[in-house]
C-alpha cells in the first residue's frame, strides 16, 4: 500500500507539483479518522499522514488525496516559514480559517487538472460518518463541477 502511495506521490510531483520536485516529503501511514493531512515543520520536515482507511480506494481517490495534500504543501512552501507559522496557528484555532484554507486547496487541485478525481473522492467523503462535521470545509460536488468546467479542467488527468 505504502509503496502504492509513494509511486503515486512522486508522479504527482513530477508531472504537476515542480516547486516541489527538490523538497523530501515523507508519506506515512496511520489509522486515523480522516483521509490524510499535511504536514511542514519549517525549514525542512514536510510529511504527508494517508489514513489506513484509504486502502480500499481506487487509483483516482487515491490521486485525489495525494493532489489534495501536495497543493497544501505546495501553498505552504509559497507561505514561507513565518507567515505559514501565523497561518498554521490560525488554522488550529478558526474554523473559518480552515474552510478558507481547505477551500482554497480544492482550488488548486483542480487547476492542476484534478477536479474529476477531487469529486470522486468528494462523493465517498460526503457520505462518510467520519466526515460529517468537516465536509463544509470543502468545495461541494456543485462547486467542484461548476469550478472544473469554468476553467476547462473537468476532463483533465482522468
Amino acid at each position: 500500500m505504502k509503496e502504492k502511495y509513494i509511486l503515486i506521490k512522486q508522479k504527482l510531483i513530477n508531472e504537476s507539483f515542480p516547486l516541489l520536485r527538490d523538497k523530501k516529503i515523507h508519506l506515512f501511514i496511520f489509522k486515523f479518522r480522516f483521509y490524510a493531512m499535511s504536514v511542514w515543520i519549517p525549514p525542512f520536515i514536510r510529511f504527508i499522514i494517508m489514513s489506513t482507511r484509504t486502502k480500499t480506494f481506487n487509483e483516482n481517490v487515491i490521486t485525489a488525496i495525494l493532489a489534495h495534500e501536495l497543493c497544501h504543501q505546495e501553498r505552504y512552501f509559497k507561505l514561507g516559514a513565518l507567515k505559514y507559522i501565523r497561518f498554521a496557528i490560525g488554522f488550529l484555532i478558526s474554523r473559518k480559517a480552515q474552510a478558507e484554507e481547505e477551500k482554497a486547496t480544492d482550488r488548486m487541485t483542480i487547476e492542476k487538472g484534478y477536479g474529476r478525481q477531487l469529486y470522486e473522492l468528494s462523493e465517498i467523503s460526503y457520505y462518510d460518518k467520519n466526515h460529517e462535521k468537516i465536509v463544509e470545509l470543502y468545495m461541494s460536488l456543485d462547486e467542484i463541477k461548476a469550478y472544473s468546467e469554468s476553467i476547462g479542467k473537468w476532463q483533465q488527468n482522468f
